[in-house]
């Protein structure tokens, strides 16, 4: 220690006095207190109150296209697509229902870049998918898509 009694007496009751706190503390939270258990009327309204917050934004239905693809062979091959369109705020399905024949016409575009054997794979469906998000919002000038539903996806 220091060398000096009365110091070194003083520092160890004060050690001491902040070990029995930290002890008491530490029984108290474990032994003593009990956390009140949680209503259920109270949890309800609380789950209710936030639900009503959190306002998802819909889906937007595209008409169903046929799109006719390129393809190597002499047969004839064609996408069938059914497509919904989801906005970050719901007040944008207004300008995707203006620019309909705009998002229509990426669609066909980009199907028609892609082979239709590559269409039928997975990989193939999530590129598409994201060459149609990146398209849409660039011709938008402003992020509004975002995301995109096939509830309809059949390569012929």
């Amino acid at each position: 220690m220091t060398g000096n009694r009365m110091f070194d007496n003083i520092l160890i009751g004060a050690m001491l006095t902040a070990s029995m706190i930290t002890f008491g503390l530490f029984y108290y939270s474990l032994k003593i207190y009990q956390k009140p258990l949680p209503q259920d009327s109270v949890e309800r309204e609380a789950l209710l109150s936030d639900s009503k917050k959190k306002v998802f934004a819909e889906a937007y239905k595209l008409d169903k296209l046929i799109v006719n693809l390129k393809s190597r062979t002499s047969r004839l091959r064609f996408l069938d697509l059914q497509t919904y369109l989801v906005p970050f705020k719901n007040s944008q399905v207004d300008l995707l229902e203006e620019k309909k024949s705009i998002i229509n016409d990426i669609i066909i575009d980009e199907s028609s870049r892609i082979r239709p054997e590559e269409l039928n794979t997975v990989s193939g469906k999530l590129i598409f998918e994201n060459r149609l998000r990146k398209r849409i919002n660039e011709k938008m000038n402003m992020p509004i898509i975002k995301d995109i539903f096939f509830s309809r996806f059949v390569v012929q």
